[in-house]
């Protein structure tokens, strides 16, 4: 999946350090997205959407979208809802979805 330096992984923020840490080691693209701490840590997929727009807009090949659900280290457990939303964008922007569901 990841192909070279131009290949970018979505990832949220704040997020375990360990999803950074491998895209740096496979000289990938980090595209963040920020969790919306006053709505208790749930996904904007508008926000999310348009950080998309923007790598691609800079030739970053994002590819992939990481959700860690609870979240790590919010502790957030999104709602069905916001599941749904995240993989319509998915679905819309072609991302593959790499769900950390560890602790489920």
């Amino acid at each position: 999946m990841i192909a070279g330096p131009d290949t970018g992984v979505m990832i949220p923020i704040p997020q375990y350090p360990l999803n950074s840490a491998t895209l740096s080691l496979y000289n990938a693209k980090q595209v963040e997205y920020r969790l919306d701490d006053k709505n208790d840590w749930e996904l904007d997929v508008q926000s999310m959407a348009k950080a998309v727009d923007e790598a691609r807009s800079k030739q970053i090949d994002v590819c992939a979208l990481v959700v860690i659900n609870p979240g790590n280290p919010t502790g957030n457990c999104l709602s069905e809802e916001n599941i749904r939303d995240v993989l319509r964008l998915a679905h819309e922007k072609r991302l593959v979805v790499l769900a950390d569901e560890v602790y489920q």
